[in-house]
């Protein structure tokens, strides 16, 4: 006869055994930067500029919808960054027990230039309440461009850790002095982070009751 401990473990390993089920959301909010902002410190709703002496700017020159964010340092020399913390800025909810463990991918499309003697870049990193818990790193994809089209950027993440609450992104071009005469401007659009958090089948969570009930029927029956 199982006991009552093994008995426990087989039903529940029944009821869970369909868990194959996935909830897919977008970890970054308005990544295609098509929503206003309402407040005058963000440039587009959920996004920040540092404020530097080339902020980034919202463009009417967009992969697609109407917009799309420009990093630009017109003057040949600085920096342009855009930054978003997917709770704090873009008011998403905070991440919990649910997603740790998922390696979510980003993606976006860019197009644009920053000559020789600039760069473009990315850092992608879990935050939770004592500060950030895992970093990507600056990611650079200047040689992956250009100003004639668009491309697509993908980044496979690391996983999210225990204690995350949000997801920090933020891009940036910096450029030397201009030796080269040309554009540096980078545009930025269809941001995408794939958060996907396993969610029970329905015929799994039937299961798992049933053999809760079961469970409760033996529990009787062992104290009669």
């Amino acid at each position: 006869m199982l006991t009552l401990k093994a008995t426990f473990a087989t039903l529940a390993l029944a009821g869970l055994t369909g868990l194959a089920g996935a909830d897919t959301t977008n970890g970054i909010a308005n990544g295609g930067f098509e929503t206003a902002a309402t407040d005058p410190a963000y440039f587009a709703a959920g996004w920040l500029a540092a404020p530097t002496g080339s902020p980034a700017l919202l463009s009417n020159v967009a992969h697609t919808g109407a917009h799309s964010a420009l990093l630009t340092v017109p003057a040949g020399f600085g920096a342009s960054t855009l930054f978003q913390d997917s709770s704090a800025h873009g008011g998403l909810p905070q991440l919990t027990a649910a997603n740790v463990g998922d390696t979510p991918m980003l993606s976006f499309w860019a197009m644009g230039d920053v000559g020789t003697t600039g760069n473009i870049l990315f850092a992608l990193r879990y935050v939770g309440p004592g500060g950030i818990l895992a970093d990507s790193g600056n990611q650079f994809f200047q040689g992956a461009i250009n100003a004639s089209g668009w491309t697509q950027i993908s980044f496979q993440a690391g996983a999210i850790p225990a204690g995350a609450t949000s997801v920090f992104l933020e891009m940036s071009t910096a450029v030397g002095p201009l030796l080269d005469g040309r554009a540096n401007a980078v545009y930025i659009d269809d941001i995408q982070l794939t958060l996907t958090t396993a969610v029970p089948e329905p015929a799994s969570v039937a299961m798992l009751i049933a053999g809760l009930g079961a469970l409760a029927v033996l529990a009787r029956r062992r104290r009669a």
